[in-house]
């Protein structure tokens, strides 16, 4: 008797979770009540509430100082030094079809099924609105997509709106037109049983600060100030945010709501001042309310210290959704799933941030920061040293007086800041030429770098690093040679930290 044994392929359904990532624009924790307890500073958001006590509330949660590297950041898995998107867009600033995107990356796995939209600001490509209507689609690689393509409306009110190429005005308001196109797509796909993922990104309470509708931001009467009229903006989007998740069903669906930069100047709230806000790389302008909800989420309610960033939600929302992640790209983005699932905090060590304007090479500037200290490098020149923990608002420079006045602990964290910056480059490391031990003492030699400063960098556990004392260097034929003298320390590691001039 023979017995065959007939094996079938049969696609299936996605086995991972829908997605729903809402971003609120220019709204930094400062204007959120979980992240800023200072009576008065901050309006209700119920919705927004509600998901932290269902989810997770990351208190380190960082994104970029203005809102395009952001979204680049959140749709590439990667640092702007990779996409060339380190500032506002301009002509040198967009986001390019070279990379690859969230929803391409959907698309190579569309034996899944999984459906994809985006809604609302989109702000990665640069022209009027005539000329980029269609690049959500081609650049950013949407299936779908209804919004307004600019940085900022002109009026909530009245503004033109995309949908998939075509362009119309409209007098709906913005935060509502926003919710209604969300839910009727949401609608459609849980009717059809369809997986899906949506990026719900407001416009509000990005200027022009305005009064909303009355029935949504609950004052009774009409704010007269910027900061009172910002403070009704954001309850109304809170308002039509909880309309937005009575389409959703939270037992099959992780929800993210993060803010995109940090508050505008005009209305940033204490601890953080006007200098210290939105488009700057202080704390006011990159941190922001970062909360996750969903059936990711293990023991809800909980609050998260580790170190996350925008980056690392391509990633997260790819795995949530049950899609691989792409092999043949270099990803910075860094799964904060195992954190969800409450196993451990397997976040980064180091948490880096970049800010720069490919038409002005001294704008902006680099951020690295661990669980204490934050090193800011300005492309000016300049170097800023703060504890986090006990100057969250930075006020108190420690390397104001350079590294002799800093304590060791200080000179300690601050040298090993500096080195870890290094490994934040689109540039090639390159490789030592030769190097030995003789009469002279230890010698390294590598390519020279005539656009970078290059310092000989001394470590015990590959972890501190510090500039080797008493090293020598000498340059020639294309090369430059270190040299530090005897006596040799009894043990370590050397590296060459090359730096950017």
């Amino acid at each position: 008797m023979k017995i065959l044994i007939l094996l079938v392929s049969v696609a299936t359904a996605c086995a991972g979770n829908n997605v729903l990532l809402i971003i609120a624009d220019d709204f930094g924790a400062d204007s959120q009540s979980l992240y800023n307890t200072t009576a008065g500073a901050t309006a209700p958001t119920p919705n927004i509430n509600a998901l932290a006590a269902s989810g997770v509330r990351f208190t380190n949660g960082y994104a970029c100082p203005v809102c395009s590297p952001t979204r680049a950041c959140l749709l590439t898995g990667r640092f702007g030094f990779r996409t060339g998107v380190g500032e506002v867009i301009s002509a040198v600033n967009s986001l390019t079809s070279a990379e690859l995107t969230l929803p391409e990356v959907i698309a190579r796995n569309c034996g899944l099924g999984i459906q994809s939209a985006l809604f609302g600001k989109w702000h990665l490509s640069d022209g009027t609105p005539a000329a980029v209507k269609d690049f959500p689609n081609t650049i950013g690689g949407w299936p779908h997509y209804a919004g307004s393509t600019a940085g900022a409306l002109t009026s909530y009110t009245s503004w033109l709106k995309t949908t998939n190429g075509s362009n119309a005005n409209t007098t709906t308001y913005a935060t509502t037109d926003l919710v209604n196109d969300a839910v009727m797509w949401i609608n459609a796909r849980n009717a059809a049983n369809q997986p899906w993922l949506a990026w719900v990104a407001f416009n509000a309470p990005h200027t022009p600060f305005h009064v909303p509708p009355t029935n949504l931001h609950g004052y009774r009467a009409n704010p007269a100030t910027n900061l009172l009229k910002y403070r009704a903006a954001v309850p109304a989007m809170d308002t039509e945010i909880g309309r937005l998740l009575l389409s959703v069903n939270a037992a099959t669906t992780d929800i993210i709501f993060i803010g995109d930069n940090g508050t505008p100047g005009q209305v940033i709230q204490p601890p953080y001042g006007s200098t210290h806000a939105k488009d700057t790389l202080y704390e006011g302008g990159v941190r922001v309310p970062f909360i996750i909800s969903g059936p990711s989420v293990t023991a809800a309610g909980r609050t998260d210290a580790s170190l996350v960033h925008v980056v690392d939600l391509f990633s997260t929302m790819l795995e949530m959704a049950g899609v691989p992640l792409p092999t043949d790209v270099t990803l910075d983005s860094k799964s904060l799933r195992p954190i969800l699932a409450n196993q451990g905090d397997d976040s980064r060590n180091r948490l880096y941030i970049d800010q720069f304007d490919q038409s002005a090479v001294t704008t902006g500037g680099r951020v690295i920061r661990d669980d204490r200290y934050k090193l800011i490098r300005f492309n000016s020149g300049n170097d800023e040293f703060y504890d986090i923990l006990t100057d969250p608002a930075e006020t108190t420079n420690l390397f104001a007086g350079g590294p002799a006045t800093m304590s060791a602990t200080h000179q300690a964290r601050y040298y090993r800041l500096r080195f870890n910056l290094g490994g934040y480059t689109a540039a090639a490391t390159p490789s030592a030429s030769g190097h030995g031990i003789d009469a002279g003492g230890f010698w390294l030699t590598v390519p020279e770098n005539a656009a970078a400063t290059q310092t000989l960098g001394h470590s015990t556990d590959l972890d501190f690093w510090s500039p080797a004392t008493n090293a020598t260097r000498s340059g020639a034929g294309g090369n430059i040679t270190f040299t530090v003298p005897p006596p040799l320390p009894e043990n370590g590691f050397f590296s060459v930290l090359t730096e950017q001039s």
